[in-house]
């Protein structure tokens, strides 16, 4: 299971205004303010009735959000774009295979990129053999049986680690006897705890594979047309204003063209382009657990709000 890291930015230098707007946007689509917190499991799309928001103070001119629901996340984007007059930008990694944002500008538009669409499929004969050599390594450690361990061993921790209700569901699961709400809760533990046993996996193929974080950007045979560059330069052009001073049009393109093992490490390239800390890409409310506030002070990263609401 990959990454589903995922956060929202508005430009502003005060969180009260963003946190006000929040809780004015949510008011009106039914949502309450509340002293209760949700459920660790519903900052992973399991459906609740309680909803929570962290809200940092503002750092290179963005105030940054954290929500449990990331759907509702992309959708805030716009609202608060428009009741503040500013930019907005959301951003997700699926499941570390692409990453995606949604930019809302002050005048109401709307721009979106999505890695998994910008795909380059005309790879050269180059890229080919790399591939081939990739793919012989991973059946090799395949065969010897070593991701098999390190997946074994990965699982037997995390069962360790398991509390007993996980515990209890996954016995159920097992014998045909779970329902689908110890899927539900099982998965929505599993997604949690999953992050924090890839890095050891990240190593692992990263070394085997000898590859960099992100490969070079990939030269396509074919020439682009003119509605695909027309596309690039409308998706430039609603960039511009949020570009880090000195950056250029290029430097944003051979990221959008950038292909990785792991997509976050490629949003991690691209956010410091608008100003925003690299450790977003790695980052959501059900992720912010596994930092430390130390941590997060090292990149300049404090929240001080935590909004919560529930809806009936």
């Amino acid at each position: 299971m990959g990454s589903f890291a995922n956060s929202l930015h508005v430009k502003s230098d005060s969180s009260d205004k963003v946190a006000a707007s929040i809780a004015a946007i949510l008011k009106g689509k039914g949502w309450q303010p509340t002293e209760k917190t949700p459920s660790r499991g519903s900052a992973w799309g399991v459906s609740s009735p309680l909803r929570a928001l962290q809200v940092s103070t503002p750092q290179n001119g963005w105030v940054s959000i954290l929500d449990t629901d990331f759907s509702g996340a992309h959708s805030l984007a716009p609202a608060l774009a428009e009741r503040l007059s500013t930019h907005a930008i959301f951003f997700l990694v699926n499941d570390s295979d692409s990453w995606c944002y949604l930019l809302s500008g002050p005048e109401g538009a709307v721009s979106e990129f999505d890695s998994a669409e910008n795909a380059d499929d005309d790879e050269d004969s180059g890229d080919l053999v790399e591939t081939g050599a990739a793919i012989a390594k991973i059946q090799s450690l395949m065969s010897d049986g070593t991701i098999q361990q390190r997946m074994q061993a990965i699982q037997a921790q995390m069962a360790a680690a398991a509390p007993p209700e996980i515990r209890a569901a996954e016995t159920r699961i097992r014998s045909g006897q779970g329902t689908a709400a110890d899927m539900h809760q099982y998965q929505a533990w599993a997604m949690q705890e999953m992050p924090k046993y890839m890095a050891d996996m990240k190593a692992l193929l990263g070394g085997a594979l000898d590859l960099p974080k992100a490969s070079a950007p990939k030269k396509s045979k074919r020439r682009t047309s003119k509605a695909e560059r027309a596309a690039e330069k409308r998706r430039l052009d609603a960039l511009r204003p949020i570009l880090a001073a000195g950056v250029t049009d290029n430097e944003v393109q051979d990221v959008f063209e950038q292909q990785a093992v792991f997509a976050e490490d490629v949003l991690a390239e691209f956010l410091p382009l608008v100003t925003i800390p690299a450790f977003y890409a790695n980052l959501s409310y059900g992720y912010l657990d596994e930092s430390t506030p130390q941590e997060l002070a090292g990149q300049g990263i404090q929240f001080v709000q935590h909004l919560r609401f529930e809806t009936t």
